[in-house]
Order: structure tokens, then sequence, then C-alpha cells
């Protein structure tokens, strides 16, 4: 057995190529015993793909990996959890309608099978239970996992890496954390890192976050990625978070990462859309607000405050008991989808890949398809030749770094989040609602969705952006609204020499 501080996993000159991409070439990377090893580099840099191949899911095509000394080559992601190698995936990797134990010991469920060869679900309750309690994770393991808050998902996938690794009687497992806290509130954040920091004394961590922060404070040594290749390594008690910037991206941090400086703050006194006493029993209640053209208005709160509820219900995604909603001057009867849609408003998801692309369709079709309607030819078919002006046109304009033919699968998450903002604008939208825009993207990418946001709002777009962070909420908005436990708490001008700062707001959040 190894000590703290001796390698315990290394990769020497491993490469992985998909179809017309050099995801990795020649990366070497060692992590140590008991250490929390962060991992970072723009989208596209390869670093979801690394531990992707650490955990057994892609193979890569050259090079060699040592785990406790001993040459490491899994057949399948199964195998690798079984050797002590767990991941937590960007995208969460859970069975909705399977209950919170189900999908714990999903494809384990040998160890719980008696002697009359019964599987012992007492046991697996029980175990959970005990587990939920000791990690602070308030769920209930018998519920199924689509009836937990999007944090709570996230939470129990980190939980299972700790789980399974126990049940193969690992007592020094490796722990790949891809964006853990992406989706969580700073204090489920701080629970999170305390528990990592907690079982780091037996157990090994190796993070993906684009909090950068995040990375410098809680990791021991930060190994960087840029495109595809080493590009060095960072110590977070000699280096800053400029410093980490810089390596990633090749230049300097920018000082006006959310354009405050080109913020239009003289606005029609038109609505583009306003929302009258709004009310969905258990989510939200009495909720007004009115949205300006050309504006950004801001929505933010703890998760759980109704924000992201509001915003369903608003594009008709769900249906909200009572109250009104206008576009312009002009009441909508019945809020759904084909309607808000057919009065020019999109609406993008914050899980881009559950319901903003369609991951095995090219980047053209995605860009394309809300927009089919109106591609048509003079016979009425879709007109080829339109088609491909509109997805050459937005490739370029949203600097995505695709073909058209390419699946939407193999891009980094900031080029999908760029794929799903442009397939909207390409609709010659009048008003669109975000939630979390750049949730799950570096910072590089994020002041590119940040530049294309300012860009489309100086075009007469109106923009709701629901955020969880709070910097983002302040950096963006004309004007912001704070939800807690339901209701609005404050609304405030949020102009560009009148920013609030993150202590007024957060009065109103808790």
């Amino acid at each position: 057995m190894s000590n703290k501080g001796e390698i315990f996993f290394e990769i020497e000159n491993v490469s992985k190529q998909f179809p017309g991409v050099q995801a990795l070439e020649n990366v070497d990377i060692k992590i140590k015993k008991n250490e929390i090893l962060g991992l970072a580099g723009e989208n596209g840099a390869g670093k979801s793909t690394m531990m992707k191949i650490i955990a057994g899911v892609y193979y890569r095509d050259n090079g060699y990996m040592r785990f406790n000394g001993e040459d490491y080559n899994p057949k399948n992601y199964r195998e690798a959890t079984s050797m002590g190698i767990s991941m937590v995936f960007q995208e969460q990797n859970l069975v909705p309608n399977l209950f919170g134990y189900e999908n714990i010991f999903l494809s384990h469920e040998e160890h719980f099978i008696g002697k009359n060869r019964v599987l012992n679900k007492k046991k697996m309750i029980e175990r959970t239970h005990h587990h939920f309690d000791q990690f602070g994770l308030d769920a209930n393991p018998t519920k199924p996992v689509a009836s937990y808050s999007f944090h709570q998902r996230q939470l129990l996938e980190i939980l299972r890496a700790f789980i399974i690794s126990e049940l193969y009687g690992i007592d020094s497992p490796l722990i790949l954390l891809d964006e853990p806290t992406a989706a969580l509130s700073e204090k489920e954040r701080e629970l999170l890192f305390s528990k990592i920091a907690e079982y780091s004394s037996r157990a090994t961590f190796c993070l993906i976050s684009h909090r950068l922060s995040e990375m410098m404070t809680h990791c021991d040594r930060i190994v960087v990625l840029k495109d595809g290749r080493n590009a060095g390594e960072v110590d977070p008690r000699e280096a800053s978070v400029k410093d980490l910037h810089s390596m990633m991206v090749g230049r300097e941090f920018s000082g006006d990462t959310y354009q405050v400086s080109v913020q239009k703050d003289e606005l029609s006194e038109k609505n583009a859309l306003a929302v009258e006493n709004l009310n969905h029993a258990g989510r939200y209640e009495d909720v007004s607000f009115s949205l300006k053209r050309g504006e950004i208005l801001g929505i933010g709160g703890l998760v759980g405050c109704g924000k992201k509820e509001l915003g369903k219900d608003v594009y008709g995604i769900e249906e909200f008991d009572s109250g009104r909603v206008y576009v312009g001057d002009s009441p909508v009867d019945k809020v759904t989808i084909p309607s808000m849609v057919k009065r020019k408003i999109g609406y993008i998801p914050a899980e881009r890949k559950g319901f903003g692309i369609i991951e095995y369709l090219p980047v053209g079709w995605n860009l394309t398809l809300p927009s089919i309607f109106i591609l048509k030819s003079r016979i009425g078919t879709l007109s080829k030749e339109k088609e491909k002006r509109m997805i050459e046109k937005y490739i370029d304009e949203f600097s995505i770094k695709a073909k058209a033919g390419d699946m939407c699968f193999s891009l980094s998450g900031g080029n999908q989040q760029k794929v799903v903002l442009a397939k909207w604008i390409a609709r010659k939208l009048d008003i669109l609602i975000l939630d979390n825009p750049t949730r799950g993207i570096d910072v590089g990418a994020k002041e590119e969705i940040y530049s294309l946001m300012r860009a489309i709002v100086r075009e007469g777009v109106s923009i709701i952006m629901i955020t969880d962070d709070l910097l983002e909420l302040i950096g963006l908005s004309n004007r912001i609204i704070i939800m807690k436990e339901g209701k609005i708490t404050n609304q405030r001008e949020a102009g560009k020499d009148n920013k609030p700062t993150e202590k007024e707001l957060v009065q109103y959040m808790v």
C-alpha cells in the first residue's frame, strides 16, 4: 500500500481522436494518493475525455495508464468501478423512474442477493438511508429520482461513487468529479467540499470545475490542458486565478467579463412581456413583473426558490394555476410552447443535453430545427440552399468549433451551448428566456456567451435570465428580481453605474 503523496495513478502519452477531432494528444498526468487534483482547461481542452478514459467509458488510442503501480486497462465503466475508480459525470447519469436506492446499486445488485436467491431490497434501502443521513442528503431513497430536485440528483451521483467503492471493499478509491457543483447552491457547495476534504483521508479525487476560485481553494494541485495537450501545472498556494486563466486560454483575464461597459440602460418604456399575479401551488405565489424591450431582466435566488419553475411556466413547459401572461399588450389566452414560439419567444433550459440539443443529430440539423417552417422553398419543401446558408452563417457568427455534419454529442459543453443559443437566434426571436445560460462551461466560453447576449440585446431582443450565479446576475442584468420561497422579495435597478453588491442581494435570498 502506497503512502500519502506517492504516485497513485499515472497517465503517460495518452491520446484520443474522434472523427475530425484530436481530443487528446500525448497527455501525461500523475495523481498522488489522497490528494485533490484539479483538471483545468477551456471547453474542448480534453478534460472530460481524459476522465472518461480513466473511468473506462472511452478507450485510449495509445499510451499507458497505471493504477497502484499496475497496468490499468478497464474494458468498461463497470469494471473500472469494481477496481476502485468511479466517476460523477457532468451530465447526470441516472434513471429517473427508478428509486434512489435502485439508482445507487444499479448493476451491482448481486451484493444483495441472499441464499434463497432473492434480492434483499430492505438491506439496500437501509444502507442507502444510512449514507444519505451521513452525507446530509435530504431525500427519500424509496422515491423515484424524477421527484428529486436537480441538486439532490447531483448529490446522489456523488454519494453513489463513495458507496460503490465501499461495496467492493476498496479502502482507497479514486473518484472523478466532472463539474459536481454546477447546479449547487453556495451552502451545498460548502457541504460537498467539506465531505470531499473529510473523505480525502481515505480517497483520492480528481476534480473538474469551471469555478476557478473553487479549484484554487480546494485543490492541492491543478493540471492544465489546452487543445488536448499538457499546458502546465499550477500550485494554488503560489499562483492566482489570473495565472490559471492565462494558462488555460492563452490570454489575460478580462477585467470586464460581463461587458458592463457596453450595457444599454436607455430602455423602451414599452413592455415586451408582462406577468400578472401568477400562482403555482407549491412552487411560487402572486408573482408579477414586466420585461422591457431590449432589456436583460435577471431573476435570482437560492435553488428551490421557484425561479426555475416560473421560467418554465411562462414558456408553457409546465402549467401555472392562475394569473395572466402578456406579450406586448396582448394577453395570452393559453400559454403553451407552440403559442409562445408563434409569438417569437424562445427558451433555453439549464439541462442542455436533455432538452436543449438532440445529441445524436448533426450540428446543422440542431441549428435549423426551430426554423424548418421558415426555410421552405417556393414549392413548400425544405430549401437546402437556405438551410446551408443559415447553418454557415450561425456557425461563423457564434464561433462554433464544429462542422455542420459533426454530431452534437462530440462537442464541448461551451460549443453545445452556442448551438442551443444560435438555433433560437436564427429563428428571429423577440424574447429569449435563459435558464442558467453558462452552467458547466469554462470562463473563456462564458465570455463568448456573454458577448453574444449583449449583441442580441443590441439588436432588440429582450432576455429573461434565470441564474444561480450571483456575479452573473449582477453583471449582466439591467434589472434584478430576487425570489425566496416562491415569493418576490426584492426588485431593483442594475444599471451599469448602479450595480448592487452581492451582500445587498443575498439578504433577500436567505
